[in-house]
């Protein structure tokens, strides 16, 4: 149990850390791009800057959430069965005759 929490612990501390210099290397990025003189070459960087910033931020949330699956250990567990409804006045936001008229 102690080395799930160590691991869980660390997981999260890497998680955040790389988000920042993501973050961080995202912000330093469109600062020289925005700072290109030729507006051409300055689109175009700063076009790159939000392609590879966008992927760098979803790898690091994948990351994350792959590795809290992993140490938590609940992606071979079941779906809960589905609950059986008679009609449909039992769903959620279902109407009944009643509230018809």
């Amino acid at each position: 149990m102690g080395v799930r929490i160590f691991a869980s612990a660390i997981a999260v501390l890497g998680a955040a850390a790389l988000t920042l210099a993501c973050v961080i290397s995202m912000v330093l990025g469109t600062m020289r791009a925005v700072s290109i003189d030729d507006i051409a070459l300055r689109a175009a960087a700063v076009a790159a800057d939000l392609v590879l910033g966008t992927v760098l931020l979803l790898g690091c949330i994948y990351l994350a959430t792959h590795l809290a699956v992993r140490i938590l250990g609940v992606g071979n567990t079941e779906f809960p069965p589905l609950p059986i409804v008679e009609s449909v006045a039992e769903l959620p936001g279902g109407k009944t005759e009643s509230a018809k008229h």
